[in-house]
């Protein structure tokens, strides 16, 4: 059986002073395992919110993605971030 892709859908509060950098560091999500492809949408009306949405070939590769940054990678990661909003999956139907 086929497994459906799987697309993750993230919101993202950006400090101020590390909005562009941020989004320049989601560009190792390309280099992943399971990877399909991103775009990042910055809000028209917040211009340090942005909603992510990738496509995955599994939620597992995600997760494994995720898992896969070292304690101090992840807390300088989240040191550009202001706030993690919704997190959520979605498949195609």
């Amino acid at each position: 059986m086929n497994q459906k892709p799987i697309i993750h859908i993230g919101t993202l509060y950006a400090k101020a002073e590390y909005a562009d950098d941020l989004i320049k560091s989601l560009a190792i999500l390309e280099q992943s395992p399971g990877y399909i492809s991103h775009e990042c949408y910055r809000d028209l009306a917040n211009e340090y919110k942005f909603t992510l949405v990738e496509k995955w070939q599994s939620k597992e590769d995600h997760e494994n993605f995720v898992q896969s940054f070292s304690e101090k990678a992840m807390k300088q990661w989240l040191n550009m971030v202001a706030e993690v909003g919704e997190d959520s999956y979605f498949e195609a139907v």
